[in-house]
């Protein structure tokens, strides 16, 4: 608005000068001294354009967040330049342009208006001064400051379109009652048609967009403007006439009404606008289920909290929390009481951490950041305590891992990190505990944890990811009948990386994917390979990662990759682990389905690691199971494990499911698993995993006899 008014007085004062100042100057019969014609023609507008340009640069001080000098100087020296001008106020008293007391009561009431627009313009350049030093020395209060100056602002472009607007009505058509032959009439005795009414309206519309508050404001402020105005023009006679015209009076309410309408319909779409942000702000910075802070904006306040209460190395502490059971909790109560839960456990973790940032990491998984004390170890057991009395029945709780920051300016989210490795740390102790700092060991895993997953792109890229193939027999006859395609990883730097901590890691990073792809590739291109060089062909089994089935579509890669390669379809198997099937198990059904009709074959790995292991036999349609390991530890000597394989093979048998055993390690497993009917045997009885090269040498050196009956 600023702006628009500057540039506006600019070309007012053009046409001032080229329309009355310098035909004036150029007139013969001019009496008048240069500076009085100058003066009395564009002193208004010289003063309305440096009154502008106060303005603009005062609100270009928002413009950035450096401190500099520039910002205090130039509004200050623009609004000296607007007082410099409000001081030849003597000159409109000398000149006659203000007459307080002329017995034409219009024109001294313009004149007053006059007095009154210089004066709101002194005060507007005294609170540009005064508010821009208060914001530069940093005043608690500046943001009260600026609004003085936007209402003194506003009162200045109220005086200017009221003085102007005013003077229309002295030079606009007036009549009076005449007597012509005994009658009276009512007779035109000024017909100036240089109406500037707009002024006036223009102006009051500046008012309502600058202190729109509330719409009783709004009304209450133009409805005192447009009255009292309206009482001014329409009370006062000249020669007994009427001042405004019926339709004038009529037009002028109107616009009243219209412009009322319009602040109302501004202020609506401004708290339509800022309801919008509020909305936004929750949703970027509240958790949406405990409307504890988001993990993003409790990572910047984190940040902030550090800065502010100079919170050094070793003085904070991130606490990672899990809370115990809580699926067992959500399929007995539902969701809804769920998250009911959460919430509440929020709320005990505000409770006992007050003055603390806390936030939902996701799922049942919260941090919390709060200055490090003797209390923490009591206040985890607390939060414990609080949260089993919940549910005595479902035996929930918490375990926490903790890392207390070592480094200044720490960045909170490798902090985060930090307390949440200490916590599976925990979970991998066999003692019980409630929660476990951060150590040196640790720190050692989480550095090898943070290599894995930054650099699995490049291990991919540079073919450091290769597909390593474990042998598996025919029971009867010990031939070789097809092999499993194991990950390895041969890092540059690390040499052999143990799977054991490549695929946590993984897993844990939402990454595997990208691994489990990769070997699937590398083995559709060994089989290629092979095909094509008339090469021993095996059935290859690919173990796909849990954390697959919510990122990638299992189907359509493994589908577009065969094809790719152009593989028979089977020799390909896709070995999914029992672990899996807890999760979406309309999704696994779904999947299982689609890889039997594209003619995959499918395995249940690892049955009886897990708690579920006879309903997956129920509810999901596999063609092998792969009973594990654990079924073969203590097995000299232990009837009852013999018993257990044996019913485990046959009720395999009699629901149509084939069987392999892994782990196979002596020749004495191996006898009772043939005895049992168990149709495959894998193990290091019969090899370790192996590269390519050297699975290909032992069958050409004749170590491995390939089985003629590999599809079975």
């Amino acid at each position: 608005m600023s702006s628009v008014i500057f540039v506006l007085e600019i070309w007012l004062v053009i046409r001032q000068t080229n329309k009355y100042v310098v035909p004036t100057l150029l007139d013969p019969n001019n009496t008048y001294s240069w500076f009085r014609v100058v003066f009395s023609n564009t002193s208004l507008y010289f003063l309305m354009m440096f009154f502008g340009l106060a303005m603009l640069v005062y609100s270009m001080q928002y413009v950035g967040s450096k401190k500099r000098l520039s910002r205090l100087i130039i509004p200050i020296v623009a609004a000296g330049l607007s007082i410099v001008l409000c001081c030849l106020l003597p000159l409109e008293f000398k000149y006659g342009t203000i007459n307080l007391v002329d017995p034409n009561k219009m024109k001294a009431n313009r004149s007053v208006f006059r007095l009154a627009f210089y004066i709101s313009v002194f005060l507007f350049d005294l609170g540009i001064i005064f508010s821009s030093i208060y914001r530069y020395k940093g005043g608690k209060r500046a943001s009260l400051s600026s609004v003085m100056v936007i209402s003194l602002f506003a009162l200045v472009c109220l005086m200017f379109g009221i003085m102007v607007s005013y003077g229309d009505f002295i030079s606009s058509k007036i009549y009076t009652d005449v007597e012509i032959n005994g009658k009276a009439v009512n007779v035109l005795i000024n017909d100036d048609k240089n109406k500037q009414i707009i002024c006036f309206l223009m102006f009051t519309i500046y008012i309502g967009c600058l202190l729109i508050w509330s719409p009783l404001m709004s009304i209450g402020i133009l409805g005192t403007l447009f009255l009292g105005f309206y009482f001014a023009i329409n009370h006062v006679s000249v020669y007994g006439g009427r001042v405004v015209p019926e339709g004038d009076r009529i037009n002028y309410i109107t616009f009243f009404i219209s412009l009322t309408m319009v602040c109302i319909s501004i202020y609506n779409q401004r708290i339509s606008e800022a309801n919008k942000d509020e909305a936004l702000e929750e949703l970027a910075t509240k958790d949406k289920i405990t409307k504890l802070l988001s993990l993003e904006y409790f990572i910047i306040c984190a940040k902030e909290k550090t800065e502010k209460e100079n919170i050094g190395p070793g003085e904070g502490v991130y606490i990672f929390f899990n809370i115990t059971n809580f699926k067992i909790y959500n399929d007995k109560k539902s969701f809804g009481e769920g998250n009911t839960f959460l919430r509440e456990t929020g709320q005990i973790l505000t409770d006992v951490f007050p003055d603390s940032l806390i936030t939902r990491q996701a799922d049942d998984h919260f941090v919390v950041f709060t200055k490090k004390d003797d209390s923490i170890a009591d206040k985890i057991k607390q939060v414990n305590d609080l949260v089993e009395a919940k549910d005595p029945e479902v035996k929930l709780g918490v375990r926490a891992g903790a890392y207390s920051t070592t480094i200044p300016d720490e960045k909170p989210r490798l902090c985060v990190e930090k307390a949440r490795y200490a916590y599976y740390g925990l979970k991998s102790m066999k003692i019980a505990a409630l929660f476990k700092y951060y150590d040196e060991e640790m720190h050692d895993n989480f550095l090898m944890t943070q290599y894995i997953v930054t650099h699995i792109d490049e291990a991919v890229a540079n073919g450091y990811i290769k597909p390593y193939y474990q042998p598996v027999v025919w029971s009867k006859g010990r031939t070789l009948c097809g092999v499993e395609a194991l990950a390895r990883w041969i890092d540059p730097r690390y040499g052999f990386l143990s799977p054991a901590k490549f695929i946590p890691a993984l897993e844990n990073a939402q990454q595997v994917y990208k691994l489990d792809k990769e070997i699937l590739r590398l083995v559709c291109k060994d089989i290629r390979h092979n095909l094509d060089k008339g090469l021993p062909v095996l059935p290859v089994s690919i173990n796909f990662s849990r954390a697959d089935f919510g990122i990638i579509d299992i189907v359509e890669v493994v589908d577009s990759i065969v094809k790719e390669y152009d593989i028979p379809h089977d020799l390909l198997h896709v070995e999914i682990t029992e672990s899996a099937l807890t999760n979406e198990v309309d999704t696994l059904k779904n999947t299982i389905n689609r890889l039997h009709e594209k003619g995959f074959a499918t395995w249940l790995d690892d049955f009886g690691s897990g708690y579920s292991s006879f309903n997956v036999l129920k509810d999901f349609d596999f063609d092998v199971l792969k009973l594990d390991m654990a079924f073969l530890i203590g097995f000299n000597g232990n009837e009852k494990a013999k018993a257990l394989i044996r019913s485990v093979i046959s009720m395999a048998e009699q629901i149509g499911m084939k069987t392999l055993c892994e782990g196979v390690e002596t020749s004495e497993q191996a006898a009772f698993l043939e005895e049992a009917s168990c149709g495959r045997l894998q193990g290091y009885l019969y090899g370790k995993p192996l590269s390519y090269d050297e699975l290909l040498g032992k069958i050409q050196q004749g170590e491995y006899s390939v089985s003629h009956e590999l599809i079975n």
